[in-house]
């Protein structure tokens, strides 16, 4: 096949790419707001909640209340992924019929997807018209529950009381998610109150796993693996686990994927698939998360 490759292989290429795409989803997908990005920089608008004023007798002026403008950026950030392909197999590799060229890319844009959502968890968050005002976690009104000693129910509990003390979920029913690892998720099995059927009738385990504990689904991440998706501390000691609304973070999306096969000259008879795709994430409220730390 050489240093050719034929436009249909490219498209049907591509298109196998998109389908593997629609089928295969990052985890947090589902729990976030995606926008679409356009231009370098993209900025989250949002509003904050405002009181009615009390009328006395007959005749009142008019008197103008405030709502808090929300102007929060997203930056775009640029990822690619590039895989070589030997020309005695590139036509075999492209069209396998399990798709797995296709399957390890989007495997590895869905993945970075959970990654950037998580980078900006935590992070410090521009605002402003201008974004020139620097907001931190804490600042911004994340909390930080400490849970070192024990991930247990009690935990949960806390977490949970700190959403209602900060009017999370408690006008409209809100839906609430909780990032674990292994070691999490083994010691919330432990918890009566979580598994067993004097304390609850939801059932919440499902092969042998919780899906849901305490009202938050409960997604889960490998931790033994070299590059974990759930950030660590700079020392390794403790897991940053994320505790969120579904209205915590909003990501830009640019483009899903932009695909380009292409021959290597400075290469014996090879070519490259390359997709890049661009985002960026950013906190929306900081009431709306909380960071949970647990030990490795």
């Amino acid at each position: 096949m050489g240093q050719s490759v034929d436009k249909a292989l490219i498209t049907q290429f591509s298109d196998m790419v998109h389908n593997e795409a629609q089928q295969l989803k990052a985890r947090l997908r589902p729990y976030v707001e995606i926008k679409k990005m356009e231009g370098d920089h993209f900025a989250y608008d949002g509003l904050g909640s405002v009181e009615s004023q009390e009328l006395f007798g007959r005749v009142n002026k008019t008197e103008f209340g405030d709502i808090e403008h929300n102007r929060r950026k997203i930056a775009k950030r640029r990822f690619s992924i590039t895989l070589p392909i030997d020309g005695d197999d590139v036509e075999g590799m492209l069209l396998d019929p399990q798709g797995n060229y296709a399957k390890a890319v989007v495997a590895s844009m869905e993945r970075r997807f959970d990654r950037v959502v998580f980078d900006a968890a935590f992070a410090d968050v521009l605002t402003g018209r201008d974004f020139d005002t620097t907001v931190t976690f804490a600042n911004d009104g994340g909390l930080t529950v400490d849970a070192t000693a024990g991930f247990t129910y009690e935990k949960l509990l806390e977490i949970s009381e700190n959403f209602t003390n900060n009017e999370v979920g408690c006008e409209i029913p809100e839906s609430f998610y909780l990032s674990i690892s292994g070691k999490e998720q083994t010691a919330l099995m432990g918890e009566a109150e979580l598994t067993s059927g004097d304390y609850t009738r939801q059932f919440a385990i499902e092969k042998g796993q919780l899906q849901n504990a305490a009202g938050f689904d409960l997604i889960k991440y490998g931790a033994s693996v070299s590059n974990p998706i759930i950030p660590l501390s700079t020392n390794g000691v403790e897991r940053y686990l994320m505790a969120a609304s579904k209205r915590a973070m909003c990501v830009g999306i640019a483009k899903e994927i932009e695909l380009k096969i292409q021959p290597r000259p400075d290469y014996v008879d090879v070519m490259q698939v390359q997709a890049i795709f661009t985002l960026g994430a950013v906190r929306t409220e900081g009431a709306l998360i909380q960071k949970v730390r647990t030990t490795v």
